[in-house]
């Protein structure tokens, strides 16, 4: 039987993370830093863990051979996660660990659904690669500014806060405790943010997004993550780096910026709407 487990008991799947300790995401949930749902096979000693970071990925970690929560998930999801998903989060993205071992048996526990396979591009930082002297200036007109509550409140538009609120609940607070963040801005309009959007200890998983097209191709991701990059070394915390394998924006711009780009490995993914088992 699949179980959603009590926040307080989180912490009881970790030693299904064995060689991820350093997994900001996973980790942000379990320390109840940021927004998430585990379901297990059994509360106090968990086998397998289904685990919901969200706004961001769904991860399958733990015994690869639980045959009895296996053959339970498809059917959990279509018929439980998927309503509570819906219409927040409209999409299943499923990362699997650890990844080499469960990638052949996806097709046995999703039988009545055909999920879709992409790749994702994880990254290591090497502070010794990153150079803040790289740095060219922002365009005109535009300006880098930390997130502080003053921003937020002169965000008309509720921007940066919405998208905190996405990762760290409502209360603001949270986030401006662990975490941190950059944004561009124009005058009095927001154009994009970059912030930790999970946490556990010192590993900060990086959120980048500029929100007009119009304003792509200056240069302001960069800017933005730069700036982040800077804070988290005079924080002497680690930036985690990872995208999907379509958008070479992104990689070009980790890489600009002192991440190594390592093996590729899988996601899973299918729209909620079409997670539907007649």
């Amino acid at each position: 039987m699949i179980m959603k487990l009590d926040a307080v008991k989180f912490k009881n799947v970790k030693p299904l993370l064995t060689g991820l300790e350093n997994h900001p995401v996973m980790h942000g949930v379990i320390d109840g830093n940021n927004l998430g749902e585990i379901y297990v096979d059994n509360e106090r000693n968990p086998k397998t863990a289904f685990i919901w970071a969200k706004n961001e990925m769904f991860y399958l970690c733990g015994r690869i051979d639980n045959e009895k929560f296996n053959s339970e998930l498809e059917e959990y999801i279509a018929s439980e996660i998927r309503l509570e998903a819906l219409p927040e989060e409209d999409t299943l993205n499923l990362e699997i660990y650890p990844n080499h071992e469960w990638n052949g048996s996806v097709e046995s526990i999703f039988t009545r659904v055909s999920l879709l396979k992409g790749e994702r591009v994880p990254f290591v930082f090497h502070k010794e690669w990153f150079n803040s002297s790289d740095s060219k200036d922002v365009p005109e007109g535009y300006e880098v500014q930390p997130i502080s509550q003053e921003l937020i409140e002169r965000d008309r538009d509720d921007i940066v806060k919405n998208e905190i609120i996405k990762f760290w609940g409502e209360s603001l607070g949270p986030f401006f405790q662990k975490g941190f963040g950059y944004a561009v801005v124009q005058g009095s309009n927001v154009i994009g943010t970059c912030l930790s959007v999970f946490v556990s200890e010192n590993e900060y998983e990086i959120g980048i997004n500029t929100y007009d097209t119009n304003h792509r191709g200056k240069g302001l991701a960069t800017a933005m993550a730069r700036a982040f990059i800077e804070e988290c070394i005079r924080r002497d915390v680690i930036p985690h780096w990872t995208t999907e394998s379509f958008r070479k924006d992104s990689i070009a711009i980790a890489k600009k910026l002192g991440f190594e780009q390592i093996e590729h490995y899988p996601v899973y993914y299918l729209p909620f709407e079409e997670f539907i088992i007649k």
